[in-house]
């Protein structure tokens, strides 16, 4: 049974199906008609198998902390390897500054040299500092190699060896620029722990002309 409202939809005793075949039943199904929705709830549970980790249950939340913060949690348990965290924080504080981090996790339970645990952290953030100078960065940390390739779902990730992360104050005017930089890139030589090499950049100051 279906009713709606003006700015939302509620399905009760439901059945959602890809083509012909049942996937999941939900007795009670809340959805936001209004054309960008906010609001707290959980998320749609997922299944499924993985030829590494064995079979999937996840779920998730998603939670509209006010306004200008929101924040997504889904975790899934892999029979093999144990649980999975994925958490995406992101923030407007305010029109001139906005953020988004994103952090995956797993302690994997198998015990061998070919699994690892670990932790990959995304970030980036920009902010108007006004009279023409803007603030930017963006970190990325992996904590193993071999975390990294048996996380991640992109072909392009697991055989990237570097992480790049940068940071910069800027300003321009007329044909010109000043640039204040700090930048960090680490190049993984294997997956054995620790086994990488990480070069730093000090604050520095460049003037350019445009």
């Amino acid at each position: 049974m279906c009713s709606s409202d003006l700015d939302h939809a509620v399905a009760r005793g439901s059945w959602f199906y890809l083509r012909s075949m049942p996937l999941i039943y939900f007795p009670y199904f809340y959805k936001s008609l209004k054309k960008e929705p906010r609001k707290s709830g959980f998320l749609i549970p997922n299944m499924g198998r993985s030829s590494r980790r064995g079979y999937v249950l996840g779920a998730g939340y998603y939670w509209a902390i006010n306004r200008s913060y929101d924040l997504t949690y889904r975790g899934r348990y892999f029979t093999s390897a144990g649980l999975a965290h994925h958490v995406d924080f992101r923030g407007d504080p305010n029109e001139k500054t906005n953020f988004d981090v994103l952090i995956d996790g797993l302690r994997d339970r198998r015990k061998s040299d070919q699994y690892a645990s670990g932790i990959i952290l995304k970030s980036n953030a920009k902010t108007d500092l006004g009279k023409g100078w803007l603030a930017r960065g963006e970190l990325s940390y992996i904590s193993s190699l071999a975390f990294r390739q048996q996380f991640t779902e992109s072909f392009t990730e697991a055989i990237s060896s570097q992480t790049n992360s940068v940071g910069f104050v800027t300003k321009h005017w007329s044909d010109y620029g000043i640039n204040f930089v700090a930048q960090r890139n680490v190049n993984f030589q294997s997956t054995a722990p620790h086994d990488n090499i990480s070069i730093r950049k000090l604050p520095e100051a460049q003037f350019v002309q445009c």
